[in-house]
């Protein structure tokens, strides 16, 4: 057995990858014919069929998923080569592909990457935004954001920055409604609540900033969502309260569009990681992206705590990948 062209294993991880030779071509370049071929190519050098095909998808057969998996390191080792001869010319140069929800991406890492960006440009960020798991390894994603805690995992996760939820509403509805000053005035008001992990977030944590005991109050309201971003937008127009990430709504609270509640209370934490494949060769490139988002994450205003910036990443338990 003999594979002359290292391309014709490109096309296989992207036919695996996309579930479509169609698709595949688009990501490589390549008419669907020619992405047929090269999987013929590899087929008829291996002895074996690759791909079960029907008119709609394909998959991997046995056999294709052992050689899509090996060839998926195969690769990664020629990339880490590559990128280790060019990081002494340019290490801020080539692809970098992340994943990050949908209100994480529109309030923070959306404006700080294009500034990043711009600072290096050699770098070509792309960014995918999803409030659903992705799979890392099948979307080719180079690193993701995820809320903690995290289970179990075959990814890597470095602890970023920690930060707590806060109740916040806007001046408009607080001057209709009257402000709370005590968690437990919650229930009487309406609520703006979302879902995290499939779970309707109902129950708000309150743990004094004085030491006091941890208080959890149900609230309800006339505006759910499966979307903490439309939350946000929600309490911006003074429909109701509704408990964010600090980190998310920093600059609406720091305008005072949205006004933060109980200062003597602190929010659930929402530990926030960058994670990637425990099995991938971490770019030059994606390492010092993730620095710099550490330092920025650590000095944003609001009173958020810096998470292990420094530290060691970390692998099982607490370096998975769910938001």
């Amino acid at each position: 057995m003999k594979i002359d062209n290292l391309d014709d294993l490109h096309v296989m991880l992207a036919a695996a990858q996309t579930g479509s030779f169609t698709r595949a071509g688009h990501r490589c370049g390549l008419s669907t014919a020619g992405v047929s071929a090269a999987i013929k190519r590899l087929e008829t050098s291996l002895g074996v069929r690759l791909f079960e095909r029907t008119t709609r998808s394909v998959r991997p057969t046995a056999e294709g998923e052992v050689m899509i998996d090996h060839a998926r390191r195969a690769l990664d080792l020629v990339a880490e080569g590559q990128a280790r001869v060019r990081t002494s010319c340019n290490e801020m140069s080539g692809p970098v592909r992340i994943s990050a929800a949908s209100s994480m991406s529109q309030m923070v890492l959306a404006p700080w990457l294009a500034g990043f960006a711009a600072q290096h440009p050699g770098l070509e960020v792309d960014l995918q935004v999803s409030d659903a798991l992705v799979d890392l390894v099948r979307d080719g994603i180079d690193m993701a954001l995820r809320n903690g805690p995290l289970p179990d995992s075959t990814l890597v996760a470095r602890l970023l920055v920690t930060t707590h939820r806060v109740a916040c509403a806007s001046p408009d509805y607080l001057a209709r409604h009257g402000t709370p000053q005590l968690p437990r005035e919650l229930p009487a008001h309406n609520c703006i609540t979302y879902n995290v992990r499939g779970r309707r977030l109902s129950a708000w944590p309150f743990t004094p900033t004085d030491g006091g005991p941890q208080e959890v109050w149900e609230v309800s309201g006339l505006l759910a969502s499966n979307n903490a971003a439309i939350a946000h937008l929600w309490a911006r127009q003074g429909r109701g309260i509704s408990y964010l990430s600090e980190l998310v709504i920093s600059e609406t609270l720091a305008s005072g569009e949205l006004v933060r509640l109980f200062p003597g209370h602190l929010g659930a934490p929402v530990p926030m990681y960058a994670v990637w494949p425990c099995n991938r060769y971490v770019h030059a490139r994606v390492a010092r992206l993730i620095d710099a988002l550490a330092s920025f994450l650590s000095q944003q205003e609001g009173g958020l705590s810096p998470g292990s910036a420094t530290g060691r990443p970390r692998r099982g338990a607490a370096a998975a990948a769910r938001r």
